[in-house]
């Protein structure tokens, strides 16, 4: 079996191309605008490309979670579709499991993306067969340079020995490793799913801002700097039996995970790698 990842450099798309060559499985990772992607057959299609940068590329947003995708619906070879969207659809919502009917929030700044996440979907479920959604939550991992809030925190933490936190200290989300989605990921491309189905991808409990933020201080002996918060997002935690009721999944903890990431991050700047600060 071939399998085809969309966005296979970044930062999902890169640990999920990992995890299926340590497997031995044939990997196609097409470049940027590779006409092969509608010509070959691809076998199982993960799409891990996206964007999410509403404020300063919307067009970019729309074209990654959308357009590209439309084009390879409608044009390429497949046996199997596996969407990568985000658990971000049930921020302020009063549910977290798949079949909980959604609602964008007008005040959200990022609508755009989980409007544009949302319409992938519906897409996917209505011209694929057997086509798998999943909903990671906020994904974390060791990408030294990546603007996201955990990477930047422990940067800081160890850069600056001073950490800027422009939440609430209860502010809370679900955070798993970028390992375990991707291991998720492989195991339901090879699990027997006949039909249409949505996964979530998570932790399956929230952990609050000042967790993350003892652990740093804990660890680093940085300062942690609070500062008041205008953000209005709020997230239950989620819901992973179903995932749970088809693979074996039981991902690891933020705070084991966030200590390992300190220890490396502290190893790679110790020896003088490039951190973007």
């Amino acid at each position: 079996m071939i399998y085809t990842v969309i966005g296979g450099k970044g930062f999902i798309g890169s640990e999920i191309v990992k995890q299926l060559r340590e497997a031995g499985e044939q990997v196609y990772v097409p470049e940027k605008l590779d006409e092969g992607v509608f010509t070959k057959a691809l076998g199982t299609v993960i799409y891990a490309a996206g964007h999410g940068d509403c404020a300063n590329n919307p067009m970019k947003v729309l074209d990654s979670n959308v357009s590209y995708l439309v084009k390879m619906l409608e044009s390429s070879q497949f046996d199997r579709f596996i969407y990568i969207s985000s658990t971000r659809v049930y921020m302020n919502q009063q549910a977290s499991c798949e079949s909980a009917d959604l609602t964008v929030c007008a005040k959200d700044n990022r609508a755009l993306f989980n409007l544009t996440k949302l319409t992938a979907e519906n897409l996917v479920l209505n011209l694929a067969d057997k086509a798998i959604i999943v909903r990671p939550s906020n994904v974390y991992g060791l990408a030294v340079n990546s603007p996201l809030f955990l990477p930047s925190i422990v940067r800081d933490s160890i850069a600056k020995n001073e950490v800027n936190m422009y939440i609430r200290e209860d502010y809370q989300k679900d955070y798993v490793s970028v390992v375990d989605v991707a291991s998720a990921i492989y195991k339901l491309a090879k699990a027997d799913i006949q039909s249409n189905e949505i996964f979530n991808i998570a932790s399956g409990r929230n952990t609050r801002a000042d967790t993350i933020a003892k652990v740093l201080t804990d660890k680093t002996g940085c300062k942690v700097n609070w500062f008041e918060s205008n953000v209005n997002e709020a997230f239950s935690e989620v819901d992973i039996s179903k995932l749970q009721s088809v693979i074996d999944f039981s991902p690891a903890t933020i705070e084991d995970d966030l200590e390992s990431m300190i220890n490396s991050f502290t190893e790679l700047y110790n020896k003088h790698e490039s951190f973007t600060l």
